[in-house]
């Protein structure tokens, strides 16, 4: 068995195409398949090497290998398709030479027009074969006006085709609801993606199309090129669309669609394929967070589902969140510690340090939430959430302060400042509960919520302490 996964180089890595590179590899994986990665860049103007090396770069991260490819070779390439042009002019010639396509010297502008008559009467456009049975004279009058001619290819009317889809089923498509005849091959030599993948699929001897469903209407048009060249049909299995919490298509406007940016924020590989790898599908165990061996082991193609999958931002980031709390603290540091680098640059990778990151790191849903956790212990005054302000403004809070404030003036030193200082403002106020501990914790931290007291203030610093609190004093009794 062999599959194939082929991204166009024209920007990052969408999740949608990378749960498409995973499910190929599921696959690969079950069935000690071969995986092909084939890079679709025929797309001349927007194709770009670094596009292509970003895309490769994503895939390694989520832990997908492939067998052949543009950087490791093998014996059915190049894995390119800008480098595959020969091949598709034999082809083309034969398809033109049997009568399978011809030229098509339409220009842009009556095609246009076309397309608005049809929108106006509200009908779908169909080409309506104009080129079909140019004469010679005919077509060197079109060229002697120095119009270049596309190629298309000639659909038969009348032609059922069908194939068992291992997701969908059976489905069944008529060669008169296509759209005509459609362009194979552009007026500037450069041939069409539903052309050439035909071709490629066959001389990579390409056994399963694993692909979305989005692709499932260019399928009739890759089977009327298989049959006309006399090339076999693969088995196919289109996945259903991944849709944003709305309902509608996944795009930036839901969240993240990039697999670059969740790498940059600090999501886990591990977290990242496991979410996308169970979208449309379920362990019969119910178990979300699965290795990569359980998922192999379980999956078929046949358990996919035929509904759209929606894409639970908050979903991926709680399983993230597991995966993160999971890892051996010497791993969770080495994911952190560029995050605090990068907002601390003046930090040194201490033992303080250490004890400060393994105090939080149980809040952190992705790595990057590190700079916010630790935060609390930089500075010689909080930066106050709002909820944590309105704290402070209360006359609970205010006589809180104003103890806190005399005690450090007094009684309160370095030496007891983590174990006396809460047990007398309650004793001299007589607060307790959340009418002692949230003031007093949004007074040195500027948050109502986090780490136990007795964890923060030891970290905290004796200095840093006394500061918050003549700070809070200042501002707010």
């Amino acid at each position: 068995m062999r599959v194939r996964f082929a991204p166009s180089p024209t920007g990052f890595l969408h999740v949608g195409n990378a749960r498409t590179a995973a499910l190929n590899f599921l696959f690969k994986k079950k069935y000690n398949a071969t995986y092909i990665l084939r890079i679709e860049d025929t797309d001349m103007e927007r194709s770009t090497r670094e596009s292509e090396e970003s895309i490769l770069n994503d895939l390694k991260w989520l832990g997908i290998q492939w067998d052949e490819g543009p950087d490791c070779g093998g014996k059915f390439g190049p894995y390119r398709q800008s480098e595959r042009f020969d091949i598709y002019r034999e082809y083309t010639e034969k398809l033109l030479e049997g009568g399978h396509a011809y030229h098509c010297y339409c220009t842009q502008e009556e095609l246009d027009a076309q397309r608005q008559k049809a929108l106006q009467a509200n009908k779908p456009f169909v080409y309506p074969g104009t080129c079909r049975n140019l004469t010679l004279e005919q077509k060197k009058a079109f060229e002697n006006q120095g119009r270049k001619p596309t190629v298309r290819f000639r659909v038969k009317d009348g032609i059922t085709l069908s194939i068992d889809d291992q997701i969908k089923g059976n489905v069944v498509f008529n060669s008169e609801n296509i759209g005509g005849d459609f362009i194979i091959v552009r007026s500037d030599g450069v041939p069409v993606y539903n052309y050439i993948v035909t071709i490629d699929d066959t001389l990579m001897n390409v056994t399963h199309v694993i692909r979305g469903e989005d692709h499932l209407p260019n399928t009739p048009k890759q089977m009327l090129i298989a049959m006309a060249l006399g090339l076999p049909v693969p088995v196919y299995a289109h996945m259903p669309l991944l849709l944003g919490p709305d309902r509608t298509k996944l795009s930036k406007r839901h969240g993240i669609t990039s697999v670059a940016v969740y790498r940059e924020q600090g999501y886990l590989p591990q977290a990242l394929f496991n979410y996308l790898a169970l979208l449309s599908w379920t362990l019969e165990s119910g178990d979300e967070i699965v290795p990569v061996e359980k998922l192999v082991a379980e999956f078929e193609l046949s358990k996919i589902g035929k509904s759209s999958a929606i894409f639970d931002f908050q979903k991926l980031k709680w399983m993230n969140s597991v995966y993160l709390r999971n890892l051996p603290f010497d791993k969770a540091f080495e994911l952190f510690y560029p995050y605090i680098e990068k907002a601390y640059p003046a930090v040194s990778n201490n033992k303080w340090l250490a004890q400060v990151v393994d105090t939080v790191r149980g809040n952190c849903e992705i790595a990057s939430d590190i700079v916010k956790e630790i935060s609390v212990f930089f500075g010689d005054t909080a930066e106050f959430e709002e909820d944590a302000e309105n704290m402070l403004n209360t006359p609970d809070a205010k006589t809180v302060i104003q103890t806190a404030y005399e005690l450090i003036h007094s009684t309160i030193n370095e030496h007891n400042y983590t174990t006396e200082t809460l047990n007398t403002i309650k004793q001299k106020t007589g607060l307790k509960g959340k009418m002692l501990f949230m003031p007093f914790r949004a007074m040195v931290t500027g948050r109502l919520h986090g780490p136990e007291l007795d964890k923060i203030l030891p970290l905290l610093g004796y200095e840093r302490f006394t500061k918050r609190i003549e700070y809070c004093h200042q501002r707010f009794v």
